[in-house]
């Protein structure tokens, strides 16, 4: 009975090579939306949690930097720097805007201009800035061909590029940072700011100093970002993930729904032997979890090969592959043995007398 079974397999070796490929393809799909979901996400919240912020005093009504206007007196910072319990406050501002890079606009920028003194809004990491210079996210900067040293032109006022950041990338727009005084040139207002940022132990006091203003815990900043991104796009990419998962699952099936009509003799032979429904049921699942476990180590290698080339040829693309993903495999095996029962019906009317027709 076993090499009958065998013998089945192999005489399937095209169509079997063909589910392998599908499954790597829907694979590597769902590993790249998932890296995309988990880009955009970490790129639109990383700037907010390493700022090295603790509160974001804010317009009524504002309560992130992507998606909310807001404007603030810049010199209200010396006010809450006076409150109890506050170490160091600054204006922060943030200007949506273009830059032109050898004759030709860019893309939308996010320019954040702060304190050069306190730093507070500054990049992680991030060296510190002279006038005219500028810090470009890295993908940013791939997307233009820049390179540290090279100047960029922003409302006709060149910047230098001094530093690349990492994790400033929210896919729809990336981020560049200037000096306040800068920022503030380009805005042509001298005393507004969009935020102002501070280190600070006691949230409560400002609150009760500031009643006509939403003051915002670090916590709850991020977490008023990851909410926004939630409602947004990213919902766009995990309903792309689960069709793509589906599409898979439909592959399999119909590869094995198929494998059963062609080889509909070779299970009236095993049938024939005294293989039974249980036997004939592990057989087909056998060979969907084979060509699933085949396909999600083709579509492992397929992603790790083609990531680098995505990057180059889409530098604004926000990846990032976190160990969560390695949740897509054993998703991916249970969605190839489920499909096992798309040929459970035909197995059911196969008769082993079959085996003699002439």
């Amino acid at each position: 009975m076993v090499p009958v079974a065998r013998r089945l397999l192999l005489r399937n070796r095209g169509g079997l090579i063909v589910t392998v490929a599908g499954v790597a393809a829907t694979v590597s799909l769902l590993l790249f939306l998932f890296a995309v979901h988990a880009g955009v996400k970490d790129g639109s919240t990383r700037y907010v949690r390493t700022a090295g912020v603790d509160v974001w005093i804010a317009q009524k009504g504002s309560d992130n930097i992507l998606k909310s206007s807001s404007f603030v007196p810049a010199s209200l910072a010396e006010r809450v720097a006076r409150i109890d319990g506050v170490a160091q406050a600054s204006p922060l501002l943030r200007v949506i805007t273009k830059a032109e890079v050898r004759g030709r606009l860019t893309s939308t920028l996010f320019l954040f201009a702060f304190d050069p003194k306190t730093r507070l809004g500054a990049p992680a990491g991030s060296v510190a800035l002279q006038p005219g210079e500028i810090i470009l996210d890295e993908s940013f900067a791939r997307k233009y061909d820049l390179s540290l040293g090279d100047t960029i032109s922003i409302q006709r006022r060149a910047f230098r590029v001094a530093g690349l950041s990492e994790g400033t990338n929210a896919l729809v727009s990336q981020f560049g940072f200037v000096r306040f005084e800068d920022g503030a040139a380009i805005l042509g207002l001298r005393d507004t700011a969009s935020f102002i940022v501070v280190r600070a132990t006691d949230v409560g006091k400002i609150r009760e100093a500031l009643p006509d203003l939403a003051v915002h815990a670090q916590r709850d900043f991020v977490r008023y970002h990851e909410e926004e991104m939630e409602s947004g796009v990213l919902p766009v990419f995990a309903a792309a993930a689960m069709f793509a998962a589906a599409v898979g699952g439909l592959i399999v099936a119909l590869m094995l729904y198929s494998s059963a009509l062609e080889r509909r003799d070779d299970y009236a032979t095993l049938k024939a032997l005294g293989a039974g429904q249980r036997y004939l049921l592990r057989l087909v699942v056998g060979q969907a979890l084979l060509v699933t476990i085949a396909g999600c180590v083709a579509g492992a290698l397929l992603t790790a090969a083609i990531t680098p080339l995505l990057l180059r040829v889409v530098p604004a693309l926000a990846l990032r592959y976190e160990p969560s993903l390695l949740l897509v495999f054993p998703a991916a095996l249970a969605i190839g043995a489920l499909s096992a029962a798309a040929p459970l019906r035909v197995l059911r009317q196969i008769y082993p007398g079959e085996v003699f027709r002439a």
